[in-house]
């Protein structure tokens, strides 16, 4: 386990980090990441960020929760599942909000960048931005990049930490602005279509 650079961040992430969380939640961050790294502390962290990433819905999240017990070894598929229930909540809100821009079940198939140039007239400028940075710098290169250059990993533990806490937050707002995207993030999305 390479500590130094566990403890980077990529400038885009740490920005994107920044804008999502503020100062406050860098600190947790910080927190997080140092006891992660620490053998006498490592359980607890993962603990944490379970209980903060939460087991609802089942799929990707529990999936994302057994990928965080392997940090900060392995970081690929914490971010890649992390990215996942992003893309499916954003899949949800596009189904739900975008109505005139798709018809039927296309959004479904679509991925979360086309999905955000879909909606760009229909979602906030500022949540837009931060999900299609979030689409570009983690989950794109969390899927499909696999040259990581000069560094030992494409992602550093610190970057995983953020990501999953920037996941919640971005979940979050995600599920205050889309009825079927809260439906599918309690495991009740086939009750909310048997209720239209």
């Amino acid at each position: 386990m390479d500590t130094i650079f566990n403890l980077t961040m990529r400038l885009e992430i740490s920005d994107l980090s920044k804008d999502v969380l503020g100062n406050d939640g860098m600190a947790e961050v910080d927190a997080l990441v140092s006891d992660l790294l620490s053998h006498d502390t490592h359980d607890h962290a993962v603990q944490i960020l379970q209980q903060k990433i939460g087991m609802c819905p089942k799929r990707p999240l529990y999936y994302l929760n057994h990928e965080i017990c392997y940090l900060p070894e392995e970081t690929r598929d914490v971010i890649r599942y992390a990215g996942d229930y992003i893309d499916q909540l954003y899949k949800h809100f596009t189904h739900e909000k975008g109505r005139g821009v798709f018809t039927g079940l296309r959004a479904y198939g679509r991925s979360l960048g086309i999905n955000l140039s879909s909606t760009n007239k229909i979602l906030d400028s500022r949540l837009h931005d931060i999900l299609t940075r979030y689409n570009k710098h983690v989950y794109t290169p969390a899927k499909h990049h696999w040259d990581v250059g000069n560094r030992p990993h494409l992602f550093s533990a610190k970057e995983a930490v953020a990501i999953c806490l920037m996941t919640v937050k971005l979940s979050e707002e995600i599920i205050a602005l889309s009825d079927e995207a809260k439906a599918y993030s309690e495991n009740r999305v086939h009750e909310y279509y048997d209720s239209k």
